[in-house]
């Protein structure tokens, strides 16, 4: 082979692979997907839930879990799959209107406690309306109170003792502006001690609201203690939100503590840092008064979140600050110029990463909690149950 050949092969082998090289640029990127997780069937789901539920329940409950994921829209993977399961045995066992220990004391106390504050007359109004009957009834509601065991026995008697005073006590009292203090329509049913129901303990507020301002508020109340309406609105509550938690453990503090509560824990513990201020990290920037309504005052996280404005991004408006904290219960609010300086300045002034979420410190108040319990405590618990329903799942099928 002469030496001009051998350039010849030589070109003729770099052309051959520029053109191959080219050819490969020219195509179209190769985009691999990644496949959903598979979905499970009624027979996949009922074989995760616990041993102590027994025969056509499991299939049962099984039914209802995939149809209020298929309402939400929401893949019934394993993972998600055990996250409603773990929080319907955390909230009740399984029970669909869970029994309240001590429930006729407790509503006895509420009430004695009311008609006490308000004097002689609130006395007598108490034991003339505890001592009457709904219409067709053989048992007075007193009676009835005394034999209280679920709270959906709960609500139908306070229904039907509202109904009675509506029609009845106006005729039998002339002082019927002070009753209504006690049995007004808007006062009545703060009587109720329970304010969660059904299987997964949902908020009723929020099922109400879920349901729609067409709903009868009395029919979604009634829904909550079946078994498919209480796996309905508490999977909604539950899942019904975008969040970018790496583990389930977070979203089940914000099914006790509210939504985002995990999110906005971890920013107040940043802001804190940053500000030298002492800062509860319960995952509330604001305050909000028992119906969940913001109130008018600054909280502590605000007030702090200002400072922080003062300090270190002296371009956000105060006006600014205000406004994106009125996001802090929906997924923009990590668009807002506040939570993003919050984590750019975290993460200048001290060298790590600002992390997403923490569990929130909130200590819980119920009639139904016997001693101390937090929403950390509760977290871990429902996340303990989550963990042994995916071992469920990992293990063969028999």
């Amino acid at each position: 082979m002469t030496r001009n050949a051998g350039r010849r092969g030589a070109g003729a082998l770099y052309v051959g692979v520029l053109l191959a090289l080219t050819a490969c640029a020219s195509r179209a990127p190769v985009v691999t997907e990644v496949p959903p997780p598979p979905t499970l069937s009624v027979a996949q789901v009922a074989r995760l839930l616990p041993a102590k539920v027994k025969g056509p329940e499991r299939e049962g409950w099984a039914r209802d879990v995939l149809a209020a994921l298929d309402a939400e829209a929401i893949p019934a993977s394993a993972p998600v799959v055990c996250q409603v399961l773990a929080t319907i045995e955390q909230e009740s066992g399984f029970q669909a209107d869970p029994a309240v220990p001590g429930l006729p004391k407790l509503v006895r106390q509420k009430l004695d406690g009311t008609a006490g504050r308000l004097g002689p007359l609130g006395r007598r109004v108490l034991d003339e309306v505890l001592a009457a009957k709904a219409k067709g009834a053989k048992r007075s509601f007193g009676a009835r109170l005394d034999t209280l065991r679920t709270e959906r026995d709960l609500d139908r008697l306070f229904r039907d003792m509202l109904a009675y005073y509506e029609e009845e006590y106006p005729a039998a009292y002339a002082a019927a502006d002070l009753a209504s203090s006690l049995f007004g329509p808007s006062s009545f049913a703060g009587q109720n001690p329970v304010t969660t129901a059904g299987s997964m303990q949902v908020s009723v507020r929020y099922a109400v609201e879920k349901a729609g301002p067409d709903a009868d508020p009395v029919a979604v109340r009634e829904s909550l203690y079946t078994r498919a309406g209480g796996v309905r609105y508490g999977t909604a509550r539950l899942l019904g939100f975008e969040a970018a938690y790496d583990q389930p453990l977070y979203r089940f503090a914000d099914y006790n503590g509210g939504v985002y509560s995990s999110r906005n824990a971890a920013l107040q513990a940043q802001v804190s840092r940053l500000t030298g201020v002492a800062l509860a990290t319960d995952g509330d920037l604001r305050l909000y008064d028992k119906d969940g309504e913001p109130r008018g005052e600054d909280s502590q996280s605000l007030k702090a979140l200002l400072l922080f404005r003062q300090r270190y991004a002296p371009d956000l408006s105060e006006r600014r600050v205000r406004r994106d904290v009125e996001e802090e219960k929906t997924a923009d609010f990590e668009k807002t110029d506040t939570y993003l300086a919050v984590k750019r300045v975290y993460a200048k002034q001290t060298g790590q990463p600002p992390v997403y979420a923490q569990l929130p410190q909130v200590t819980l108040k119920s009639v139904k909690l016997s001693g101390e319990r937090t929403t950390a405590w509760f977290a871990k618990s429902v996340d303990a149950r989550y963990q042994q329903c995916m071992a469920r799942h990992r293990q063969p099928a028999r």
